[in-house]
Protein backbone atom coordinates (compact mmCIF):
# COMPACT_ATOMS: atom_id res chain seq x y z
CA UNK A 1 0.00 0.00 0.00
CA UNK A 2 1.62 3.25 -1.14
CA UNK A 3 0.78 6.71 0.14
CA UNK A 4 -1.84 7.44 -2.51
CA UNK A 5 -3.60 4.15 -1.76
CA UNK A 6 -3.50 4.92 1.94
CA UNK A 7 -5.10 8.33 1.37
CA UNK A 8 -7.79 6.78 -0.82
CA UNK A 9 -8.50 4.20 1.90
CA UNK A 10 -8.83 6.88 4.55
CA UNK A 11 -11.20 8.96 2.46
CA UNK A 12 -13.28 5.91 1.52
CA UNK A 13 -13.70 4.97 5.19
CA UNK A 14 -13.81 8.47 6.64
CA UNK A 15 -17.23 8.02 8.25
CA UNK A 16 -16.10 4.79 9.91
CA UNK A 17 -12.99 6.56 11.21
CA UNK A 18 -15.19 9.21 12.83
CA UNK A 19 -17.25 6.45 14.38
CA UNK A 20 -14.32 4.60 15.93
CA UNK A 21 -12.06 7.51 16.92
CA UNK A 22 -13.13 9.93 19.61
CA UNK A 23 -12.73 13.65 18.99
CA UNK A 24 -9.26 13.89 20.52
CA UNK A 25 -7.99 10.85 18.59
CA UNK A 26 -9.44 12.19 15.33
CA UNK A 27 -7.80 15.59 15.86
CA UNK A 28 -4.47 13.82 16.42
CA UNK A 29 -5.00 11.84 13.21
CA UNK A 30 -5.66 15.06 11.26
CA UNK A 31 -2.56 16.64 12.78
CA UNK A 32 -0.48 13.74 11.45
CA UNK A 33 -1.99 14.28 8.00
CA UNK A 34 -0.95 17.91 8.22
CA UNK A 35 2.61 16.69 8.80
CA UNK A 36 2.41 14.91 5.46
CA UNK A 37 1.28 18.13 3.79
CA UNK A 38 4.11 20.07 5.45
CA UNK A 39 6.64 17.49 4.20
CA UNK A 40 6.14 18.79 0.67
CA UNK A 41 8.50 17.06 -1.75
CA UNK A 42 10.82 15.77 1.00
CA UNK A 43 10.54 11.97 0.66
CA UNK A 44 12.14 11.24 4.04
CA UNK A 45 9.80 13.58 5.90
CA UNK A 46 6.86 12.15 3.96
CA UNK A 47 7.81 8.61 5.04
CA UNK A 48 8.00 9.68 8.69
CA UNK A 49 4.62 11.41 8.40
CA UNK A 50 3.05 8.28 6.92
CA UNK A 51 4.39 6.25 9.84
CA UNK A 52 2.84 8.77 12.24
CA UNK A 53 -0.51 8.59 10.40
CA UNK A 54 -0.60 4.81 10.62
CA UNK A 55 0.32 4.89 14.33
CA UNK A 56 -2.42 7.42 15.04
CA UNK A 57 -4.99 4.93 13.72
CA UNK A 58 -4.13 2.03 16.04
CA UNK A 59 -7.11 2.93 18.30
CA UNK A 60 -9.36 1.63 15.50
CA UNK A 61 -10.49 -1.70 17.07
CA UNK A 62 -10.83 -5.09 15.45
CA UNK A 63 -14.60 -4.60 15.51
CA UNK A 64 -14.16 -2.16 12.63
CA UNK A 65 -13.80 -5.19 10.37
CA UNK A 66 -12.35 -4.51 6.93
CA UNK A 67 -11.13 -1.07 7.93
CA UNK A 68 -9.19 -2.47 10.89
CA UNK A 69 -7.71 -5.27 8.79
CA UNK A 70 -6.49 -2.85 6.13
CA UNK A 71 -5.02 -0.44 8.66
CA UNK A 72 -3.49 -2.91 11.07
CA UNK A 73 -2.17 -5.41 8.56
CA UNK A 74 -1.59 -3.72 5.25
CA UNK A 75 -1.06 -0.33 6.87
CA UNK A 76 2.17 -1.57 8.43
CA UNK A 77 3.80 -1.57 5.02
CA UNK A 78 2.63 1.91 4.13
CA UNK A 79 5.73 3.62 5.48
CA UNK A 80 8.02 1.27 3.58
CA UNK A 81 6.31 2.21 0.31
CA UNK A 82 5.75 5.86 1.20
CA UNK A 83 5.79 8.27 -1.71
CA UNK A 84 5.19 11.99 -1.92
CA UNK A 85 1.54 12.32 -2.99
CA UNK A 86 0.40 14.83 -5.55
CA UNK A 87 -0.56 18.08 -3.85
CA UNK A 88 -4.08 18.04 -5.33
CA UNK A 89 -4.63 14.47 -4.09
CA UNK A 90 -3.51 15.30 -0.59
CA UNK A 91 -5.54 18.50 -0.38
CA UNK A 92 -8.66 16.70 -1.60
CA UNK A 93 -8.13 13.98 1.02
CA UNK A 94 -7.65 16.55 3.77
CA UNK A 95 -10.83 18.39 2.73
CA UNK A 96 -12.86 15.17 2.79
CA UNK A 97 -11.44 14.02 6.12
CA UNK A 98 -11.92 17.38 7.82
CA UNK A 99 -15.54 17.40 6.66
CA UNK A 100 -16.36 13.89 7.86
CA UNK A 101 -19.26 13.98 10.37
CA UNK A 102 -18.54 12.88 13.92
CA UNK A 103 -20.13 9.79 15.41
CA UNK A 104 -22.33 12.06 17.55
CA UNK A 105 -23.86 13.83 14.54
CA UNK A 106 -23.82 11.05 11.99
CA UNK A 107 -27.05 9.15 11.44
CA UNK A 108 -25.76 5.88 12.87
CA UNK A 109 -25.74 4.23 16.27
CA UNK A 110 -22.89 5.20 18.55
CA UNK A 111 -20.08 2.66 18.79
CA UNK A 112 -20.15 0.33 21.77
CA UNK A 113 -18.36 1.69 24.84
CA UNK A 114 -14.70 0.84 25.00
CA UNK A 115 -13.48 -1.09 28.00
CA UNK A 116 -11.89 1.13 30.63
CA UNK A 117 -8.11 0.89 30.69
CA UNK A 118 -6.98 -0.65 33.97
CA UNK A 119 -5.80 1.87 36.52
CA UNK A 120 -2.59 1.57 38.51
CA UNK A 121 -4.72 0.42 41.46
CA UNK A 122 -6.29 -2.30 39.30
CA UNK A 123 -2.87 -3.55 38.21
CA UNK A 124 -1.51 -3.54 41.75
CA UNK A 125 -4.56 -5.43 43.03
CA UNK A 126 -4.24 -8.04 40.25
CA UNK A 127 -0.54 -8.52 41.01
CA UNK A 128 -1.24 -8.99 44.71
CA UNK A 129 -3.97 -11.55 43.99
CA UNK A 130 -1.48 -13.48 41.86
CA UNK A 131 1.13 -13.46 44.64
CA UNK A 132 -1.38 -14.47 47.30
CA UNK A 133 -2.49 -17.40 45.13
CA UNK A 134 0.96 -19.02 45.48
CA UNK A 135 1.30 -21.74 48.17
CA UNK A 136 1.79 -20.11 51.55
CA UNK A 137 1.53 -20.67 55.28
CA UNK A 138 0.51 -18.62 58.28
CA UNK A 139 3.31 -16.20 59.11
CA UNK A 140 5.38 -17.32 62.08
CA UNK A 141 5.35 -15.28 65.24
CA UNK A 142 8.30 -12.97 65.78
CA UNK A 143 11.19 -14.61 67.58
CA UNK A 144 10.37 -18.12 66.37
CA UNK A 145 12.92 -19.98 64.18
CA UNK A 146 10.55 -19.85 61.19
CA UNK A 147 10.41 -16.04 61.40
CA UNK A 148 14.15 -15.62 60.86
CA UNK A 149 16.54 -13.53 62.87
CA UNK A 150 15.63 -10.15 61.39
CA UNK A 151 12.55 -8.39 59.98
CA UNK A 152 13.75 -8.70 56.37
CA UNK A 153 14.55 -12.43 56.58
CA UNK A 154 11.10 -13.74 55.63
CA UNK A 155 8.50 -12.22 53.32
CA UNK A 156 5.16 -11.68 55.04
CA UNK A 157 2.16 -10.66 52.92
CA UNK A 158 -1.08 -9.22 54.28
CA UNK A 159 -3.98 -11.25 52.86
CA UNK A 160 -7.34 -9.47 53.42
CA UNK A 161 -9.07 -12.84 53.93
CA UNK A 162 -6.40 -15.10 55.45
CA UNK A 163 -4.32 -12.61 57.43
CA UNK A 164 -0.51 -12.60 57.49
CA UNK A 165 0.92 -15.21 55.09
CA UNK A 166 4.45 -16.29 54.15
CA UNK A 167 5.07 -17.88 50.72
CA UNK A 168 6.10 -21.53 51.14
CA UNK A 169 9.15 -21.44 48.85
CA UNK A 170 11.10 -19.63 51.58
CA UNK A 171 11.27 -22.60 53.94
CA UNK A 172 13.20 -25.83 54.24
CA UNK A 173 10.50 -28.53 53.92
CA UNK A 174 12.19 -30.68 56.58
CA UNK A 175 13.04 -28.13 59.27
CA UNK A 176 10.53 -25.36 58.52
CA UNK A 177 13.30 -22.79 58.87
CA UNK A 178 13.91 -20.16 56.17
CA UNK A 179 16.52 -21.20 53.63
CA UNK A 180 19.84 -19.39 53.95
CA UNK A 181 19.84 -18.18 50.35
CA UNK A 182 16.28 -16.92 50.71
CA UNK A 183 17.23 -14.93 53.80
CA UNK A 184 20.28 -13.56 51.99
CA UNK A 185 18.24 -12.40 49.02
CA UNK A 186 15.29 -11.12 51.07
CA UNK A 187 17.72 -8.84 52.88
CA UNK A 188 19.06 -7.61 49.53
CA UNK A 189 15.48 -6.94 48.38
CA UNK A 190 14.57 -5.23 51.70
CA UNK A 191 11.64 -7.60 52.14
CA UNK A 192 10.54 -5.87 55.34
CA UNK A 193 10.05 -2.57 53.52
CA UNK A 194 8.65 -3.93 50.26
CA UNK A 195 7.32 -7.45 50.82
CA UNK A 196 5.15 -7.36 47.69
CA UNK A 197 8.08 -6.33 45.51
CA UNK A 198 10.28 -9.04 47.02
CA UNK A 199 7.57 -11.68 46.50
CA UNK A 200 7.08 -10.54 42.92
CA UNK A 201 10.81 -10.94 42.25
CA UNK A 202 10.78 -14.49 43.62
CA UNK A 203 7.54 -15.61 41.98
CA UNK A 204 7.69 -13.69 38.69
CA UNK A 205 9.58 -14.58 35.54
CA UNK A 206 13.23 -13.55 35.34
CA UNK A 207 14.73 -13.35 31.87
CA UNK A 208 18.29 -13.41 33.20
CA UNK A 209 17.72 -16.62 35.16
CA UNK A 210 15.34 -18.18 32.65
CA UNK A 211 12.46 -18.69 35.07
CA UNK A 212 10.92 -17.69 38.39
CA UNK A 213 13.69 -17.57 41.04
CA UNK A 214 11.54 -19.46 43.56
CA UNK A 215 11.25 -22.38 41.12
CA UNK A 216 15.02 -22.39 40.61
CA UNK A 217 16.00 -22.83 44.27
CA UNK A 218 18.37 -25.79 44.46
CA UNK A 219 18.65 -25.93 40.67
CA UNK A 220 20.63 -22.74 40.10
CA UNK A 221 23.74 -21.86 42.16
CA UNK A 222 22.90 -19.67 45.13
CA UNK A 223 25.42 -17.02 44.09
CA UNK A 224 23.76 -16.70 40.69
CA UNK A 225 20.38 -16.09 42.35
CA UNK A 226 21.95 -13.50 44.64
CA UNK A 227 23.66 -11.79 41.70
CA UNK A 228 20.31 -11.52 39.92
CA UNK A 229 18.78 -9.85 42.98
CA UNK A 230 21.73 -7.47 43.29
CA UNK A 231 21.39 -6.57 39.61
CA UNK A 232 17.77 -5.59 40.20
CA UNK A 233 18.65 -3.44 43.20
CA UNK A 234 21.49 -1.71 41.33
CA UNK A 235 19.20 -1.10 38.35
CA UNK A 236 16.62 0.49 40.67
CA UNK A 237 19.26 2.74 42.20
CA UNK A 238 19.63 0.91 45.46
CA UNK A 239 15.87 0.71 46.00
Amino acid sequence: MDTNELLALLVRHREELRQWLDDEQYRHFLAMLERLREAGADADRAAMAVMAIVRSLWPVPDEAGELARLLHVYGRGAAATATVPAEDTLLAALEALYAAPSAQTADRPAPPPRPRAPSVADLVAAARRRLLAAPSREAAAGGSPAAGAGPADVIVLADPQAGRRSPDFQFDPDTGRPLDIVVRINRILLADRDPWGAADWWLGGNSWLGGAPAALLGRVPDDRLADAALALVEEDGGR
